[in-house]
C-alpha cells in the first residue's frame, strides 16, 4: 500500500534531524539497506503490515534484526514508527526520502538500457546530455539490453527518452506509411 503523504511526512521529518546531525548520507544508507532487507523478505512484508503483534514485541524484533546494521538515529526512528502504528509504511519512506534527497540536491535518477556496454566518457557524455535535457544532475543506473539493436532509452521519473534504432525504424516507416517523403 502506497500513501505518499504519510511517506512524505515521515520522510520530511527524518531528513530535517538527519540534515541537524549531518547524517543525511549515512540515513541514505541505512534506508537502502532497509529497502532492500523488505524486498527481499516476504515475511518481513507481513510482519511490518500486521496490527495484530503489539508495538513493543515489533520494536524488540527489529531491534534484533536490524540495530547492529543500522544507526542509532535510524534506530530511534524505527521505534517511533511502530510506536506510532506507522511501521507498515517503511518501504514507502525509504523511497521516498530517497526522492526527496534528490529534489533537494537536484538530482534525477535514470534508468538506461543500452545495447553495448559504454565506456565512462560515452556515459559522461550520455549523462551530459540528459542534464542539458532536464536541467537536474543525472544519476543513472545503466542495464544492457540487447532488445534494442542499437542506442539508448532512458526512463527520468515518468519520462521516457526512446533513442534506439528500433523506435528510429519505427518513426520512419509511419512517415513513409504516410506518404510524408519530404521529412526523411
Amino acid at each position: 500500500m502506497i500513501n505518499k503523504k504519510v511517506a512524505r511526512r515521515y520522510s520530511t521529518a527524518l531528513y530535517q534531524v538527519a540534515s541537524e546531525t549531518k547524517a543525511t548520507a549515512r540515513i541514505k544508507k541505512d534506508l537502502a539497506y532497509l529497502k532492500k532487507l523488505i524486498e527481499s523478505s516476504r515475511d518481513l512484508k507481513l510482519f511490518l503490515a500486521t496490527p495484530i503483534i503489539i508495538p513493543d514485541k515489533k520494536v524488540k524484533i527489529l531491534e534484533l534484526l536490524v540495530s547492529k546494521k543500522v544507526s542509532k538515529l535510524m534506530m530511534k526512528f524505527l521505534i517511533m514508527l511502530t510506536e506510532k502504528n506507522r511501521e507498515r509504511f517503511l518501504y514507502d519512506i525509504c523511497q521516498d526520502y530517497n526522492d526527496l534527497l534528490n529534489e533537494t540536491n537536484g538530482i534525477a535518477e535514470a534508468n538506461i538500457r543500452t545495447t553495448i556496454k559504454l565506456n565512462d566518457k560515452e556515459k559522461k557524455q550520455l549523462s551530459d546530455k540528459l542534464k542539458a535535457y532536464t536541467g537536474k544532475n543525472i544519476d543513472a543506473s545503466y542495464t544492457l539490453d540487447p532488445s534494442l539493436k542499437g542506442g539508448f532509452v532512458a526512463q527520468i521519473d515518468d519520462t521516457i527518452i526512446d533513442a534506439s534504432i528500433a523506435r528510429q525504424l519505427d518513426l520512419l516507416y509511419l512517415q513513409l506509411k504516410e506518404g510524408r517523403f519530404n521529412e526523411i
